[in-house]
């Protein structure tokens, strides 16, 4: 008799279906909602320094700059979509919110807030690793991630928090985040 337990490229195997995130709400109820809730603690505890922070200069000085590049990646999008035969529904649409939703609420919390928060008391390397360790044990938990895929979340994370350094751009930061976690997972559970 073979195995009808469906595999997950990302997911760690489940003796149980019933332990596998195989819907869009799963993901928004036990991902989503977590990592709002950090992001919103952070910022809450550090209003001051989140609205004061460098790295939202260039995005308030230039929004029309990040909103066609906002517009340019959403196109791509759409264009792969299409090349791969998807015909858009509105869940491609809610996914694709989602992503972008996601990309904001984890670089604010791990890569600019969480680290500002904890670098007066652990110092900034301490804090980057920390925070970036926090992301990836986040997903192993809530999205139930295979190891290896936590691992490159977590240099993911660091070449992120790097990025951020350089550039003093949390908006570019984001973008990018999308874009590779668009490319990562293009479509909800459902639909794979």
């Amino acid at each position: 008799m073979q195995n009808s337990v469906p595999k997950r490229r990302l997911q760690r195997p489940a003796k149980d279906q019933n332990r596998l995130i195989k819907t869009f709400n799963q993901v928004l109820a036990r991902h989503l909602l977590t990592m709002a809730i950090i992001a919103g603690i952070c910022i809450f505890i550090s209003i001051e320094s989140f609205a004061n922070s460098i790295y939202l200069k260039p995005l308030t000085s230039s929004p029309v700059f990040y909103f066609f590049i906002l517009t340019a990646i959403s196109l791509f999008f759409i264009f792969f979509y299409s090349k791969r035969g998807h015909k858009i529904e509105w869940i491609h649409v809610a996914w694709l919110t989602y992503l972008l939703f996601i990309s904001v609420v984890e670089e604010f919390a791990f890569r600019m807030m969480l680290p500002i928060l904890l670098s007066g008391t652990f110092g900034m390397m301490s804090a980057v690793l920390f925070s970036n360790f926090l992301f990836a044990f986040i997903h192993y938990v809530t999205l139930r991630w295979k190891l290896i895929n936590c691992v490159v979340a977590f240099i993911g994370g660091l070449g992120f928090s790097r990025l951020l350094v350089s550039t003093e751009d949390i908006a570019i930061l984001i973008l990018v985040h999308y874009f590779f976690t668009f490319l990562n997972t293009p479509l909800p559970p459902e639909r794979r």
